[in-house]
């Protein structure tokens, strides 16, 4: 089975939803896109609801680009999850859009993939996306090694510099202090942006939201 999924047209990703600003998963200001669709299904994620390939919404490529590149203040783009590397294709064709108008504009992955598994991967989107990237966070999501450090899931999981764009900024990604989330409810939807801490996933099950 490939890696690659075709969850949309060409002209179009499926995603769960998106932010134009927020300072909670990278350096500086930054969009970030949750794609929907995710096949690792990793027991205990935060984002379940982003796995199902039929959920979320699909919309045009070039609305989103348009709606990043025109966010003045930050600085790059983060994406998460839903699996980013089953829509590889839609995502380069998404930042290169972006590029164009903002050719120094930063990517941030997050995967369920391993970097190696990726690496040795022969679908031509996904060697591309790894050209793009800037730090691949790697690895499925392991619930028994979440260490509540940083910006990553669990300590099984990778940061990986695959430019030197972050380099200054790398102590948030093990830094708990770094840990902070943000949520949006509704009586249709539940959303959340950042890594939540362990006191903040306890308090949502409390709630019955997770």
């Amino acid at each position: 089975m490939g890696i690659i999924k075709n969850y949309a047209d060409a002209d179009h990703i499926r995603i769960s939803w998106y932010t134009k600003k927020t300072d909670l998963l990278g350096p500086f200001l930054r969009s970030v896109l949750w794609v929907q669709g995710c096949s690792r299904n990793c027991p205990g994620c935060i984002a379940a609801h982003t796995h199902s390939p039929d959920g979320g919404k699909t919309v045009r490529i070039a609305e989103i680009a348009k709606e990043f590149a025109g966010a003045a203040e930050t600085e790059g783009m983060t994406v998460s999850g839903g699996e980013p590397f089953h829509q590889a294709d839609r995502i380069c064709r998404l930042t290169g859009e972006i590029r164009k108008s903002r050719p120094d504009y930063g990517l941030i992955v997050y995967t369920g993939y391993t970097y190696e598994e990726l690496s040795f991967s022969d679908e031509k989107p996904v060697k591309e996306l790894l050209k793009l990237t800037d730090i691949l966070i790697d690895g499925a999501y392991v619930q028994e090694l979440d260490d509540d450090k940083g910006l990553r899931g669990s300590s099984n999981q990778r940061v990986i510099q695959l430019t030197d764009r972050y380099s200054e900024h790398m102590e948030m990604y093990i830094n708990p202090a770094a840990r902070k989330s943000s949520y949006e409810i509704n009586g249709e939807y539940f959303r959340m942006t950042g890594i939540p801490s362990q006191n903040s996933k306890e308090l949502m099950r409390k709630l019955g939201i997770i």
